[in-house]
């Protein structure tokens, strides 16, 4: 019985040996797991912190690429919109340079035909001269003019008034005109203007006058001089006095006979 009790004990306590054993072999395989399972977190834990660090590189210079990216983009508008007004401005400046040809062009035109019509010798440095000495001589013509003018008016006033007065003449001695005939070759002198060099004649192409009549002025049966007509009326001949013919001091007068050189045809 004893023996069995010690056998019991002895078996008991080796199976408690062997189980002891057993699970400080499982214990030390589970505790080499778990530091292996440790140094492999540690491990991920590095890597997972080196890929955190490279990430966030990665990011700072995915951040900075992008500025850089932008700020390229900001200089390629500006460059593209620099180049679009240099573009227009150089539009603008071809314009304003066909302009200037242009005008260029109209200015050497006029300057030819300005140095044409004054003549050679002219040129651009003596042009303002030259048109400076035509401005004074136009001034001193167009001075002249007017005096000329003024000259011109007032001997057309007294023309007037020296025609008004042969009018008037000519209305009192109407009677005497009548006097004479229809074909009559002789008249009378019925005004006088010896300032003027004519004379008004009481007789006109009725009587057979015409420009081409060459008239001979009678006193007293005495031949005083000729006279030329100038201005032929149905009743009056205006006629201009041949000083050449006349005597010296010899003037004519009203009442005077004119005649007529070479009788008219009948």
């Amino acid at each position: 019985m004893k023996a069995l009790l010690h056998t019991l004990v002895i078996v008991v306590g080796g199976a408690g040996i062997f189980f002891s054993w057993q699970s400080n072999v499982k214990h030390k395989e589970q505790k080499s797991i778990y530091e292996s399972a440790v140094q492999d977190n540690r491990k991920l834990d590095a890597e997972i912190k080196k890929a955190e660090k490279e990430l966030s590189e990665e990011q700072a210079g995915l951040a900075t690429a992008k500025s850089d990216f932008e700020e390229q983009v900001a200089k390629l508008d500006a460059a593209i919109s620099t180049e679009k007004t240099m573009q227009r401005q150089l539009a603008e400046s071809e314009a304003t340079l066909e302009e200037q040809a242009a005008q260029l062009a109209e200015q050497k035109k006029l300057i030819d035909e300005t140095t044409k019509i004054l003549g050679p010798g002219v040129t651009i440095e003596n042009l303002a001269d030259k048109i400076a000495e035509i401005e004074a001589t136009k001034k001193d013509q167009t001075k002249k003019l007017e005096e000329l003018s003024t000259l011109a008016d007032g001997a057309t006033n007294d023309v007037a008034k020296n025609k008004e007065s042969i009018a008037d003449l000519s209305a009192r001695k109407a009677k005497r005109d009548e006097k004479i005939s229809r074909n009559a070759k002789e008249a009378v002198i019925t005004a006088v203007e010896a300032d003027w060099g004519f004379v008004v004649i009481g007789a006109g192409s009725n009587s057979g006058f015409t420009p081409q009549t060459k008239l001979l002025v009678k006193r007293d049966g005495v031949l005083v001089g000729r006279i030329n007509p100038t201005s032929i009326e149905p009743s009056q001949t205006i006629a201009e006095i041949d000083r050449s013919s006349m005597a010296i001091g010899t003037s004519l007068q009203v009442g005077d006979r004119v005649i007529l050189a070479v009788p008219a045809a009948q």
